[in-house]
């Protein structure tokens, strides 16, 4: 009973929030659901056809406030659930507010500084460049290890940010890491700037997060080398550097990308780096085509992905997709989508139909 209430009294406290500061005007409840049918060719070893959700983007719900305190600063919010639809249950560990949780202060003019459990400037500034922005899990690089999926979630943060002219974003992350039994990430170190242009656009990204927990036999579908401990481990140091840039003109987008990973243990080190192309063409204002290709190598293993998705939207805030990706890996490597087990051979298809709506 007493574990209930722990977990019910808090959830109950927050759906009745929107209703008290509805009149103060400070808060929004906001998400998106995400949910299909999805054919994969070697998962574990054998086909399969699966009702999953949150595949091109994970379904969540959060709460965002903002009050003024004069000056134009004004103290802002988020606290963002992630969850499964078809089984209602948790994402993140089982966290309530696993996706995000901070606090701060922001101003037009100087820019916004919060605290909390926050995501880097790979998710900031460099994934919206990628395909895994289009289709989802399915596009994104083995392993999520350079985070454009946004698996890396920092806890015990500060962040800065600034827009200090139209066009250009710059932002810092510190983390002060924490007690092992409470943290999934050590200390860490982010920074990263974007330029937004009417035509062209780029960005770059740095991260460096020591006490990374894991598991490459799952996640990539192979270890990481001789040297590095089998199965489940903590990695003293995870760096990524990455690049991204877009050309836009009339309905076409072209985008490419560069992201390069070290990974450290004790007296051993490895580097995955991959590169990728992308076009996204709207061929109407509810009609949209996205295909794009990936390259990504560690060591001797190499990872090719292929994919493309049709999404076409039914109103400003639903829209239903057809996506298809297919993946090749070699030197030892075993085929490994996210949210999917890693094949049994070098092979991967998953092809999927689907709908999402926004709140």
């Amino acid at each position: 009973m007493k574990s209930y209430l722990s977990t019910a009294l808090p959830i109950a406290a927050l759906l009745i929030m929107p209703t008290v500061a509805e009149a103060q005007g400070s808060v929004t409840l906001y998400g998106l659901i995400d949910t299909g049918i999805t054919y994969v060719s070697n998962a574990g070893g054998k086909s399969n056809v699966v009702a999953n959700d949150g595949i091109i983007q994970p379904s969540r719900f959060g709460f965002r406030g903002s009050e003024e305190i004069g000056g134009g600063t004004r103290v802002i919010f988020t606290l963002e659930n992630g969850f499964s639809l078809n089984t209602g249950a948790f994402s993140q560990s089982g966290l309530i507010f696993g996706r995000q949780a901070f606090v701060g202060l922001a101003n037009s003019g100087w820019g916004a500084l919060t605290m909390g459990r926050q995501y880097d400037f790979v998710w900031d500034y460099i994934t919206l460049f990628s395909m895994g922005s289009r289709i989802g899990a399915f596009g994104f690089h083995p392993g999520d290890y350079d985070h454009l999926g946004g698996s890396l979630r920092i806890n015990n943060a500060v962040k800065y940010a600034v827009e200090p002219f139209g066009g250009l974003s710059l932002g810092l992350l510190y983390a002060f890491g924490g007690q092992p039994a409470s943290a999934s990430n050590g200390r860490a170190v982010a920074a990263g700037a974007r330029y937004t242009g009417g035509i062209f656009s780029v960005a770059a990204a740095y991260n460096n997060v020591h006490d990374m927990p894991l598991n490459p036999s799952a996640q990539i579908g192979t270890s990481l080398g001789p040297s590095f401990p089998r199965g489940l481990f903590v990695a003293n140091n995870l760096q990524n550097i990455e690049l991204a840039a877009s050309v836009t003109a009339g309905p076409s987008s072209t985008r490419a990308l560069f992201t390069d990973t070290t990974i450290d243990a004790p007296g051993t080190s490895v580097t995955m780096r991959s590169y990728e192309v992308s076009e996204v063409y709207q061929f109407t204002p509810a009609l949209a085509f996205s295909a794009g290709y990936s390259f990504t190598r560690m060591s001797i293993a190499i990872w090719r992905n292929t994919s493309a998705v049709l999404d076409y939207s039914l109103s400003k805030r639903t829209d239903v997709y057809v996506s298809a990706a297919y993946q090749n890996a070699s030197g030892g490597a075993h085929a490994a989508f996210l949210t999917v087990p890693a094949s049994s051979n070098g092979h991967e298809t998953a092809v999927r139909i689907g709908m999402r709506t926004f709140f």
